[in-house]
């Protein structure tokens, strides 16, 4: 089957994420908020490597940044980061079951906190919520949903 690239697809489920990431949640709830937005890259990035590169993903990084009041460049940087490894693992990723892929995105997504605790103790800001490490367990659940919603609405759009 033939996978063609939809850009309205693609922006507008990375416009659905990007407001599930800044809509306001209580904050026991907003602490176990996955990252959805990185989900959302990652797929773009793995199925439309050549239309989601990562200066396209720093944009992003940066509008999320700006909308959410957090610093300047933090969420440029983990998206970045996670886009750029996804790049270099394509091939190999794309490959993998759906539960495996979901288990490394999971592992990635840990990293990625790892990362943003870094990042605030570096700079004296107040550390993530205990809460915040469950959040990779909601993606690893999440992934496997979203990627067989997103490749559908690609198939389904392939004749158009």
């Amino acid at each position: 089957m033939i996978r063609r690239d939809t850009p309205v697809l693609r922006w507008l489920s990375m416009a659905a994420a990007f407001l599930f990431m800044v809509l306001p949640f209580p904050d026991w709830l907003s602490a176990l908020r996955p990252f959805l937005l990185a989900l959302v890259v990652a797929y773009w990035v793995l199925e439309t490597p050549q239309r989601m590169g990562l200066g396209h993903v720093f944009l992003i990084g940066l509008v999320l940044d700006l909308a959410s009041f957090s610093v300047l460049g933090e969420h440029a940087l983990r998206l970045v980061l996670i886009a750029g490894l996804l790049h270099l693992m394509r091939s190999r990723f794309r490959f993998y079951p759906v539960w495996q892929q979901s288990g490394f995105l999971m592992l990635m997504l840990y990293v990625d906190l790892a990362v943003l605790w870094l990042m605030h103790l570096s700079q004296g800001l107040p550390m993530v919520q205990a809460e915040v490490w469950g959040s990779p367990v909601l993606a690893f659940l999440i992934w496997p949903w979203l990627y067989m919603l997103l490749d559908n609405l690609r198939l389904q759009n392939r004749g158009r």
